[in-house]
């Protein structure tokens, strides 16, 4: 019989989204495996999950911390020499008399204090990286680490060891997992800006669609244009000049409504979208953010482009004649379409939650005969 151990998990990091989901997403898959495990996550202040996990009823230990990468030196010593210290002590303190069983960084500054106070506690630490391309939290910490769990099999390749990796991919929301996809009666265009909003996205693609509409191809789409004063409205004004069908929002909740009737994706290409993407098995077409470190988006594209289920667009070559021919050999060729779903549910690692659940099986059972 296998009994887990209570305060079993601390989850540290965050920052963004790209961070603070799979977090989350590891936490809820470890509780529904394991009904009586305890989790608990440290962050930043400045982070998403200063918000969202208090929102859900999370127990969240929260830092003062700042970048390092791209700061002043000046900023660079006060977060070296007082931030990190000081939180490292936090953490301790919040440990006192009952440690956890193991550490989860899953990058972001707040990370590193974690995984600092977990080597001084002896607290065994394993390193969870979602991107293609490891970050440098990440990069710097993995010699330390028990294990490091990463979301694509790309990013061996640029670790200095290959020793003490597992390729787990990203968990993925069991609703975004059960979505199928319904015919459609034209192509339909799913746009997403991100929680942000893309300018991009949201400037440069509404008159690609127009032209394409002025070129005689009928099809309708469906933009998020992320949060902004006028943002909706601006961007409904394109698609209606234009005489597309097209319907615009800020965000949405359901995700798989819109992922089920989505004909092609276009999107930036952080980690969860590239692997929801390959979940629901959705053409897409994906613009990489220039200033994402280290390029990593880039990279994420790449491993569903180089096994054809998804094409790179770059926003620093692509003027709107170049992207309306490239959109339109895509999204108008049903063959092609087919082609690529069919490539990006290939490439999905389906039982992310279990193969990450087995890397930290061992720190939180005991098996009694």
């Amino acid at each position: 019989m296998t009994t887990v151990l209570p305060t079993d998990i601390c989850i540290a990091g965050g920052g963004t989204g790209g961070h603070v989901m799979p977090a989350l997403a590891l936490a809820d898959a470890a509780r529904l495996a394991w009904p009586n495990v305890q989790v608990s996550f440290i962050g930043a202040e400045r982070g998403l999950e200063a918000r969202l996990l208090p929102e859900r009823g999370e127990s969240v230990l929260l830092l003062t911390m700042h970048a390092v990468k791209g700061s002043g030196w000046l900023q660079a010593a006060r977060v070296l020499g007082w931030e990190l210290p000081v939180a490292v002590l936090k953490i301790r303190k919040s440990w006192a008399g009952q440690k956890p069983k193991v550490l989860v960084g899953v990058g972001g500054y707040a990370s590193v204090a974690g995984v600092v106070a977990a080597l001084i506690s002896r607290v065994p630490v394993v390193l969870y990286e979602q991107n293609a391309i490891p970050g440098l939290v990440n990069r710097q910490l993995h010699r330390f680490c028990h294990t490091m769990m990463l979301g694509f099999a790309a990013a061996k390749q640029q670790l200095n060891s290959m020793d003490r990796v597992a390729v787990t991919g990203n968990i993925v929301r069991q609703s975004i997992k059960d979505v199928q996809r319904l015919p459609q009666d034209k192509p339909t265009l799913l746009m997403m800006g991100g929680s942000q909003g893309a300018m991009f996205l949201n400037e440069t693609m509404p008159k690609v669609c127009a032209k394409l509409a002025a070129a005689g191809f009928d099809f309708r789409v469906v933009h998020l244009v992320g949060a902004g004063q006028g943002r909706v409205e601006a961007v409904l004004s394109i698609y209606a000049k234009a005489g597309i069908e097209a319907e615009v929002m800020a965000f949405c909740e359901d995700m798989p409504s819109l992922y089920a009737k989505a004909s092609l994706m276009i999107a930036r290409s952080g980690a969860m979208t590239v692997c929801e993407a390959a979940a629901v098995g959705i053409p897409a077409m994906f613009v990489p953010l220039p200033s994402a470190a280290d390029n990593h988006q880039y990279f994420n594209a790449k491993a569903l482009a180089d096994m054809g289920a998804a094409v790179i667009l770059s926003q620093d070559e692509s003027d709107e004649t170049t992207l309306e021919k490239k959109v339109a050999d895509v999204l108008f060729q049903p063959q092609k379409l087919a082609d690529m779903a069919r490539a990006s549910r290939s490439a999905f690692i389906k039982n992310a939650d279990e193969l990450q659940l087995q890397v930290l099986a061992p720190f939180l059972t005991e098996v009694h005969t």
